[in-house]
């Protein structure tokens, strides 16, 4: 089996642009960016190049990069009490 029948390209595109919420109905030559890698990501277009750069201007969360402590219990507790 080929990877193209595994795992299809996907082309993922969002027409509605998400700062000011209005769809376009013509992407030619609209600003867009991709988010994601190209394979899997989403290009999403935006009304202007004002519309794009205050949606990159929103700060991203890493949450897991604070992360002090570890749930994982690497004692084996309880894994020979069945």
């Amino acid at each position: 089996m080929t990877p193209e029948k595994i795992h299809p390209h996907f082309q993922r595109n969002e027409r509605t642009d998400p700062i000011t919420g209005r769809t376009l109905t013509d992407i030619t030559g609209c600003p867009w960016i991709q988010e994601g890698d190209a394979d899997e990501g989403l290009r999403i277009y935006f009304e202007s190049d004002e519309s794009r750069r205050s949606y990159e201007a929103i700060p991203t969360e890493h949450p897991e990069s604070d992360l002090t402590r570890t749930l994982s219990n690497d004692r084996d507790e309880g894994y020979h009490e069945g």
